[in-house]
C-alpha cells in the first residue's frame, strides 16, 4: 500500500505541478501581502519544539498573518496550546494520507510556507501542489524536492539548531533576530497543571512515597546511540537514594520502554526490597501530561532526546549527556545557568551515529561523573 501511495503521489505531482508559475525570487516577497502561514515541523518532538522560536517570530514578523502548524500527528498534543497558532495541521508521516493532506492545505489559502527542517520531502511537495506561491526551506536533503523551492537556507555547521530555524526568517525579512528571547522554545504550560499532576501522584493512599526532591532519569533515547547504559542509570539511582530517604526517582520513557523501566527500577532496589522511592512512568506516561511531569521534578537527568527539550522549555534544570549528538547544534540553548552538559569526545570517526552497529559511546560518561553533578 506505501509503494502504490507513493505511485500515486509522485504521479499527480508530475501531472499537476508541472503548470506552477514562475518562481519568485526573496525580493518578491512582501509581507504586507502574507495572510495566511504554513509553517512545518513534522519531524521528532525535539525538532519541532526547537522550532517554535521560529514560529514565535513569523508572528512578530507577520503581525496581522495566521498561521497554521503542520507537526506530527502523534505529538500534536504538545503544540495545541501554542498561542502563536491557530491551529495544527497533523502529518501523519511519509505517504500516509497525503491526498487528504493536500485538501487540507489547499484549503488554507496560504501565502508562504516554511519548512523547518529537510528530512521529509512531503510537506514541501504538498505545499508545491497546494499551489502556495512562496515556499522556503533550511537545509539540503532531499534534493529531489529543490526545484519546488522558492527559497533554500544553507545550514550554519557552527550555529544550534534555533539559530539555523531563525535563519530562514532572517534570510526572508532581512531582520536579526538575535536577542535571548528570539531563541526561546514555546511550550505553555501552568505552575497549577504541574502541582495537580503530582499531588495526584504523590498523595495516592497506595503508596508512601517521599515528598521533597524529584529526581527525573529519561532513560531512554529516539536512537539506541544516544542512550546511556540501563545498568548506569540503576546504579545511579542506588546512590541517590541511599544519600537520602527524601528523594523520589521517576523513571521516564516512551511507548516500548515499559520492560527498559522494570529492569532499571529492579537495578535500583536494594536488598530491604520493594523501595518506594522509585516511581516508574516509563511507557505508562500519557504524552499530554509529560510537560507537568516534567514541570515538577527538581532536576532531569537525560539523554539527548524530546523529553530533554521539553524540560529546558520548561526551565526544569537538567544534567544531559552527550557523546554521538553535538552540543553545539541540540544542547541547551536558553537559562544556560540550570543546565549542566557532561560531553564526552566521539570514540570513533566518522561517528555514523543511527548506523551504528555496536552503540556503547554513551558508556564513557561514568556513574561516578553524573552523582557528582547531580550533588552539585
Amino acid at each position: 500500500m506505501k509503494l502504490l501511495n507513493k505511485a500515486a503521489w509522485k504521479a499527480v505531482l508530475v501531472t499537476k505541478g508541472g503548470g506552477k508559475e514562475r518562481k519568485k525570487s526573496v525580493n518578491e516577497l512582501d509581507p504586507e501581502e502574507i495572510s495566511n502561514v504554513l509553517a512545518v515541523s513534522s519531524t521528532a518532538i525535539g525538532d519541532t519544539l526547537l522550532s517554535t522560536p521560529a514560529v514565535r517570530a513569523t508572528r512578530r514578523i507577520l503581525p496581522n498573518a495566521s498561521i497554521d502548524f503542520m507537526v506530527r500527528e502523534r505529538f500534536s498534543v504538545l503544540f495545541e496550546n501554542n498561542p502563536d497558532i491557530r491551529t495544527i495541521i497533523p502529518y501523519y508521516g511519509g505517504y500516509k494520507r497525503l491526498f487528504s493532506l493536500l485538501n487540507r492545505i489547499k484549503s488554507g489559502n496560504y501565502d508562504l510556507c516554511l519548512v523547518f527542517h529537510d528530512s521529509d520531502p512531503c510537506p514541501v511537495q504538498a505545499a508545491y501542489l497546494a499551489r502556495i506561491p512562496f515556499i522556503a526551506r533550511i537545509g539540503f536533503k532531499d534534493e529531489t524536492v529543490a526545484p519546488f523551492l522558492n527559497v533554500k537556507v544553507p545550514y550554519r555547521d557552527e550555529a544550534h539548531v534555533i539559530e539555523q530555524r531563525l535563519d530562514v526568517l532572517r534570510t526572508l525579512f532581512k531582520v536579526k533576530l538575535d536577542s535571548p528571547q528570539d531563541r526561546r522554545m514555546v511550550l505553555p504550560i501552568t505552575a497549577e497543571d504541574a502541582k495537580t499532576f503530582w499531588d495526584d501522584l504523590l498523595n495516592d493512599p497506595r503508596r508512601n512515597y517521599a515528598k521533597n526532591k524529584r529526581i527525573g532519569f529519561q532513560i531512554s533515547a529516539s536512537r539506541p546511540y544516544k542512550a546511556w547504559p540501563q545498568g548506569y542509570f540503576s546504579e545511579l539511582g542506588k546512590r541517590l537514594l541511599a544519600d537520602s530517604e527524601d528523594v523520589n526517582i521517576i523513571l521516564f520513557g516512551g511507548p516500548g520502554d515499559e520492560k527498559i523501566g522494570k529492569e532499571i527500577a529492579e537495578g535500583i532496589i536494594t536488598d530491604s526490597g520493594q523501595n518506594p522511592g522509585i516511581i516508574n512512568l516509563a511507557g505508562r506516561l500519557p504524552l499530554k501530561k509529560l510537560p507537568a511531569a516534567l514541570r515538577g521534578l527538581d532536576l532531569f537527568i537525560t539523554n539527548d532526546t524530546g523529553p530533554f527539550h521539553v524540560a529546558v522549555a520548561l526551565k526544569t534544570p537538567t544534567i544531559s549527556l552527550f557523546v554521538p549528538s553535538t552540543v553545539r547544534h541540540t544542547g541547551p540553548y536558553q537559562d544556560l545557568e540550570i543546565h549542566k552538559v557532561i560531553r564526552k569526545p566521539k570514540p570513533c570517526s566518522p561517528c555514523i551515529q543511527k548506523y551504528c552497529n555496536d552503540p556503547n559511546c554513551m558508556s564513557i560518561i561514568s556513574v561516578e561523573e553524573v552523582y557528582q553533578a547531580t550533588k552539585s
